[in-house]
C-alpha cells in the first residue's frame, strides 16, 4: 500500500528522466485515450513547460498540439502544473489545452499540482475546468487525496469549496482524511473532518 505522498516520489523520479525518447508508448489508458490526438511531445518542448519557460513555450505553440503526449502520456499542461507554473498553466489554458487529460497512469494536471504548494496553479486548472473528483488508474487516488498527503491545506480547502468529495476511497478503502492523518496534517485532518459532516 502507497499514499500519494510516496506516489509523488515516484512521479518526480518520472520527470527527473524526461530527457529519454518521446515515443509514445501504448497509450489506450492515456492522453489519446481521452482526446489528445496522439502528437508527440518533443524533449525541447517539455523541457520548457517543465522550466515554466513561458516565452518558449509561447513561441512554439503556432505550429505545435497544444495537448501532444510524451512517451509517458504527460501533456504540457502537466508538466507546468507540477511545480506550479502558473503563468505557462495559464498560458497553455488559454491555448485549449485539456485539463482532463490523463497519463499512462491516468493522472490529470490537477493531481500533478494539487500534489505540490502550487494553489494558483490549481486555482487556475479549476478555472478551465478540471475535474475535481477524477481518480488515477493505479492507486484510486484523487487530487484531494494528494493534497491532504502532502498537507497543503489552502489546497484542500480550495478543493472541497469546489466541489471535491471528501468521502472518496482509494482501492484500500483509505479517504484524503486518512492520509492527512497518517502524515500528521491537523489543520488538514480539521478542514476534512468538518467537510466530512455536512
Amino acid at each position: 500500500m502507497r499514499s500519494p505522498a510516496s506516489v509523488k516520489f515516484a512521479l518526480a523520479a518520472a520527470l527527473i528522466a524526461l530527457g529519454c525518447s518521446t515515443t509514445p508508448s501504448d497509450t489506450s489508458e492515456s492522453a489519446t485515450a481521452s482526446g489528445a490526438s496522439g502528437s508527440v511531445l518533443t524533449d525541447r518542448l517539455a523541457t520548457a513547460a517543465l522550466e515554466g519557460n513561458s516565452k518558449a513555450v509561447e513561441a512554439m505553440l503556432p505550429t505545435v498540439d497544444v495537448n501532444a503526449i510524451d512517451e509517458g502520456g504527460r501533456t504540457m499542461l502537466m508538466l507546468a502544473s507540477y511545480d506550479g507554473h502558473s503563468p505557462t498553466v495559464r498560458l497553455l489554458c488559454e491555448n485549449k489545452a485539456n485539463p482532463n487529460l490523463r497519463d499512462v497512469s491516468r493522472r490529470t494536471a490537477l493531481m500533478y499540482a494539487a500534489s505540490g504548494p502550487n494553489a494558483h496553479t490549481v486555482e487556475i486548472l479549476l478555472a478551465h475546468g478540471a475535474e475535481v473528483n477524477a481518480t488515477d488508474g493505479e492507486e484510486g487516488y484523487t487530487a484531494l487525496m494528494f493534497a491532504a498527503a502532502e498537507g497543503h491545506a489552502d489546497i484542500v480547502r480550495m478543493l472541497l469549496e469546489r466541489g471535491a468529495d471528501p468521502g472518496l476511497m482509494d482501492i484500500d478503502g483509505e479517504s484524503a482524511l486518512k492520509f492527512a492523518q497518517d502524515n500528521g496534517h491537523n489543520n488538514v485532518v480539521s478542514l476534512l473532518t468538518e467537510a466530512l459532516k455536512r
